[in-house]
């Protein structure tokens, strides 16, 4: 079937250039002989049906006058012919006439051609290309079991692709489908539905425009089901949540986290310290780190985590919080475990909906210890907000609350909804947050002399080596800023953004129905050279002219867009930048192994150990 398809194309577009001829031939304005030029080659020149064939064959890939020429020679039969050119008494050339040919033998044609000779209108959604073979499955799928069905799609792709699909590594799936079949791909059948992926800039650029004040994205179905059908929750959480849910609690939580950054940097700013400490007690004689140097990073994001949202430090980097028994181990245990469960249930197949499997055993389990946690300190905070209303001191408690006694203190949210909130930051915000400080660390490394840049930058706004760091000192390092945005164009955290289309659109000349869902490879936009110069090189000067920003609008979206955008965003960017800065201020940043890439875990992970090297400066 696939073979068929360039042959089915090229028959389409030599049709469309034999209308064209039909309309040049038989135009009544034309002052110029209508010249036949199959007979002109086939009778006057030795290799006439020679070239016949060859313009008949090219017709199909050229615009060119050749185009125009092959087409009206398949015509030959139909076209208007002056008659008297056929006869042998009125010869095309006069040979007894002298070599000087009259100016007034022939007239050119002025007439004006109408270039467009494509119909304009939308091609239907069925036109859009993708892997034929699930088309074809997509009409018995409904007669075979669920499971069965998954498994010989599953069979199938993986048959169709010898093999060059891995849909746990990243953005290789999306890649190739991109590359075998276009910049919109659509896949239908047993294990899918109707799904269309895109990448280009201007294609994303049209589905938010059309989304709406309550767009639908794509949940984690594990996570939902774990709260709904196995813990009985009311609701699925905010990452799962759609419409008009979302939007309530997104409007009753917005301020609290954009408040964030600034209200408690001092606290950021300790929490760096000891990773700093752990860093000078780990490293071996050559000054480098374990290979668990991407727990301890873990670490330091959840006691940031906690402190801000808890107002409770649990030790996670002093060494009690090492101790396998301690709290904050087993929080980090829970957090690691989920990740890798959440991660195999979700892209593997879904059995898990007909009875509880071991993995997603383990993935309950973990999440219960989270959510225990969660729970103690909410109900903590509650005792708390009701002690101090006891005492008549209202009137100063939010300006000194935490970040959860900020939410309780809105009672419009309930407390299982705010627990839920907090498991989600937990699983995927910390987990984005660390991975992208670790491939940055990574990409200072492997350039010295743009990590040379980053220093020159944070002494020449802070000359005195024991200043502190501020909110607004690290505002004045455009270029710090600018390699943390470099580095979420090359690894953003989600490499996919999802929304369900609430109306109709046309994309690419292509009619996408209302209800189709839709898969924007924002990482695969933001890695081509049509979007960005020499774009897998890590050039953080890209980010520093104000034309550069203007024009990547939608080619770079590490948090997402819109009202679906990241809520912890400023959160994020405020640790990255002041545990960088701290970091590079202090010590020289070296990687001698292989180069770390992506892996696809729900969020991008390093696919290798993080074994710097941190070389003091002084």
């Amino acid at each position: 079937m696939q073979r068929l398809l360039p042959s089915l194309m090229s028959i389409s577009r030599q049709y469309s250039v034999m209308k064209l001829s039909k309309s040049l031939g038989s135009n009544e304005g034309q002052k110029c002989l209508n010249l036949q030029s199959s007979d002109i080659l086939c009778k006057y020149l030795p290799q006439g049906p020679l070239l016949l064939r060859l313009f008949n064959f090219l017709s199909p890939f050229s615009s060119s006058p050749a185009r125009i020429l092959a087409a009206s020679m398949t015509e030959s039969q139909t076209a208007s012919v002056d008659e008297s050119l056929r006869t042998d008494t009125i010869p095309l050339l006069d040979h007894t006439a002298t070599t000087e040919v009259s100016p007034t033998t022939f007239e050119v044609s002025t007439m004006k051609v109408d270039t467009q000779i494509f119909d304009k209108a939308p091609l239907p959604f069925d036109e859009i290309p993708g892997p034929a073979i699930l088309k074809i499955w997509e009409k018995y799928w409904k007669y075979v079991p669920l499971l069965g069905t998954q498994l010989l799609s599953s069979l199938l792709i993986n048959r169709f692709t010898q093999g060059r699909l891995t849909w746990n590594r990243n953005i290789t799936p999306l890649k190739y489908l991109f590359n075998e079949y276009g910049c919109i791909v659509r896949i239908n059948g047993p294990l899918s539905g109707d799904i269309v992926m895109i990448h280009r800039p201007e294609h994303i650029a049209e589905v938010f425009k059309q989304e709406g004040d309550t767009p639908v994205r794509s949940g984690i179905d594990i996570l939902q089901h774990y709260r709904l059908n196995y813990r009985k929750y009311r609701l699925a959480g905010p990452f799962s949540m759609q419409g008009t849910e979302w939007l309530e609690i997104r409007d009753k939580v917005e301020d609290t986290f954009n408040q964030i950054s600034s209200t408690f940097f001092t606290k950021i700013d300790t929490c760096c310290n000891e990773l700093i400490t752990r860093i000078c007690k780990i490293r071996n004689r050559q000054n480098e780190v374990p290979v668990s140097f991407y727990e301890d990073l873990i670490r330091w994001a959840m006691e940031c985590f906690c402190d801000l949202t808890f107002n409770k430090r649990l030790g996670f980097l002093e060494p009690i919080g090492y101790n396998s028994s301690s709290e904050a181990s087993k929080l980090i245990n829970a957090l690691t475990t989920a990740h890798k469960y959440m991660s195999r249930c979700e892209t593997g197949f879904q059995v898990w909906r007909f009875f509880l499997t071991p993995f997603a055993r383990k993935l309950f389990e973990a999440c219960d210890v989270l959510d225990n946690v969660i729970g103690k300190y909410v109900r903590q905070a509650q005792c708390k907000l009701r002690i101090r209303k006891s005492h008549s001191e209202e009137s100063s408690m939010t300006e000194r609350s935490p970040v959860l006694e900020k939410l309780l203190l809105n009672e419009g949210i309930h407390p299982d909804d705010i627990c839920t909130m907090l498991m989600d930051m937990i699983i995927l915000g910390i987990q984005a947050t660390v991975n992208s400080e670790a491939f940055l660390l990574y990409h200072l490394a492997k350039n010295p002399r743009t990590q040379r840049k980053v220093y020159d930058e944070i002494i020449s706004v802070l000359s005195n080596d024991n200043s502190s760091f501020t909110e607004k000192s690290l505002k004045n390092m455009p270029y710090l800023k600018a390699c943390i945005q470099e580095t979420l164009r090359l690894h953003p955290a989600i490499p996919y953004i999802t929304r369900l289309l609430p109306k109709t659109i046309s994309l690419h000349g292509y009619t996408i129905p209302k209800g189709t869902f839709v898969i924007m490879a924002n990482q695969i936009t933001s890695q081509r050279e049509e979007n960005f110069e020499d774009p897998f090189k890590f050039w953080p000067e890209r980010w520093l002219s104000n034309s550069s920003k203007e024009d990547v609008h939608f080619s770079y979206l590490p948090f997402g867009h819109g009202i679906r955008s990241c809520l912890g965003k400023n959160m994020a960017e405020a640790k990255m930048m002041l545990l960088t800065a701290k970091l590079v201020r202090q010590f020289r940043i070296e990687y001698d192994y292989a180069d770390i890439k992506s892996r696809f875990m729900m969020v991008n992970v390093p696919n290798k150990p993080l074994r710097f090297r941190f070389v003091n400066r002084n």
